[in-house]
């Protein structure tokens, strides 16, 4: 039943690839009952949100504001992280009508149609923090046709409880849960059905998922597609069946993104990694053992956590280098009200930005001596930009690479030869 129709929409997104995943689902579920996409003033105003750090709760806030000055009547509705700890106070202050919890986002189009048939008896709904960390069961959105057909990211996992001493996250995404398998690679079909070449398996904590290779093999199989990426991976959930299953699966691309955070032990202990470096290091060395240099390992670095010295920051860099990281994302440390590191000393901004200086210096060295080791190596790109003179995608260790031509066309694969290295990028002719 289109309940939604003659309405319009839009989704802002922030945050994660899960974030990405869902707002494709909404679309797709919001499309299916009547309602048209319209990214100017459109009646209801979407917004997958993200907590992960004061600037995103920020964004969020600014984002919301800016499109009621440009349509006061907009119903704003606010899914995602942030929206499982804003009250009701905060709520009516920027100028929120509904909030969606984390594990109800599938409900968005009954909860809109709801509001607009009855709009006396509608109520902002926000799931408890205490039934959330309980709760076990799936949202059930889904997306068999995405909007950007390049590349869909396919949520199989969600939730968290490792409870890093820096991390809201399992606080706002609750008890971890896997996607059943028959029905994640039912999707996963359609996605491809509907002309995508390319899935990356996304979650909260992929590698929480309940036999991940088994979910590797079974999507590998699917007829037509072309790759299959993993959007990010907790070291210590990579396993030698694992790496059996994304070895022996043709389409997998070799990149593969292990979050490091610090490379000092005490740092590490103190947020509550499970790991220490040497660990990491192994885990490392098993990897590269079976894939070989090829597999592009890439990385993020926290700065600034509370207890980060001198001495811990310069282990970082050392550890960066020792490791031969691709791609390194780096971040500061935000504090997250009702974390154990919230109750700990701040280091100063000016320390802060000087550590991010360096550090964003030092990774642009490691991404260039990544590069330059496929210079003259045949690889291939999906094409998902193409211009006057260039053609641009990612290739499978997920290197933007531009070509000069522009005869093929978007969603094809294209074989490449790098013969240079500019900017974060590669080039071929």
């Amino acid at each position: 039943m289109e309940r939604l129709k003659d309405k319009t929409f839009s989704v802002n997104t922030f945050g994660c690839r899960t974030n990405q995943y869902e707002a494709e689902a909404i679309t797709f579920a919001l499309e299916e009952a009547g309602a048209v996409y319209k990214e100017e003033e459109p009646d209801i105003l979407i917004v997958v949100s993200c907590t992960i750090t004061e600037a995103a709760e920020r964004k969020c806030r600014k984002l919301i504001r800016k499109r009621l000055r440009e349509r006061s009547s907009t119903l704003v509705v606010v899914c995602g992280c942030y929206a499982q700890k804003i009250n009701e106070k905060e709520r009516k202050k920027i100028g929120i009508d509904i909030l969606v919890g984390s594990r109800m986002k599938h409900r968005l189009p009954d909860i809109l149609a709801d509001y607009f048939e009855f709009p006396e008896r509608s109520t902002p709904y926000l799931l408890s923090e205490e039934s959330l960390l309980k709760e076990k069961s799936w949202d059930l959105l889904k997306l068999d046709k995405p909007h950007h057909r390049t590349r869909a990211f396919l949520k199989v996992q969600d939730g968290c409880n490792h409870f890093c001493s820096y991390c809201v996250v399992p606080y706002v995404r609750g008890y971890p849960v896997s996607r059943n398998l028959a029905e994640t690679v039912e999707e996963a079909a359609k996605i491809v059905e509907s002309g995508c070449n390319e899935i990356v398996l996304t979650g909260v904590h992929l590698g929480l998922y309940e036999e991940l290779d088994v979910l590797v093999r079974r999507i590998g199989e699917i007829p037509g597609l072309k790759r299959l990426r993993f959007g990010s991976i907790e070291p210590f959930a990579i396993t030698d069946e694992l790496l059996k299953a994304l070895v022996e699966t043709e389409v997998f691309c070799p990149h593969l993104h292990l979050p490091l955070q610090s490379g000092d032990d005490k740092v590490l202990k103190m947020m509550r990694r499970g790991y220490n470096t040497d660990g990491y290091r192994k885990i490392v060395e098993k990897i590269r053992n079976i894939f070989g240099d090829r597999l592009h390992i890439s990385t993020d670095l926290m700065l600034g956590f509370p207890s980060e010295d001198d001495r811990a920051f310069k282990n970082s860099m050392n550890f960066l280098n020792e490791i031969e990281f691709g791609k390194v994302h780096v971040f500061p440390y935000s504090r997250r009200p009702g974390t154990k590191a919230a109750e700990l000393p701040l280091i100063s901004q000016d320390i802060i930005r000087e550590r991010k200086g360096e550090a964003l210096s030092l990774s642009r060295e490691l991404l260039k001596k990544y590069c330059l080791k496929c210079i003259g190596e045949q690889t291939s790109i999906l094409v998902e930009e193409k211009k006057t003179a260039l053609i641009s995608g990612l290739t499978p260790t997920f290197i933007r690479l531009y070509k000069k031509d522009n005869s093929e066309n978007i969603l094809d694969i294209v074989e490449v030869t790098p013969r240079e290295y500019k900017n974060g990028a590669l080039y071929a002719d």
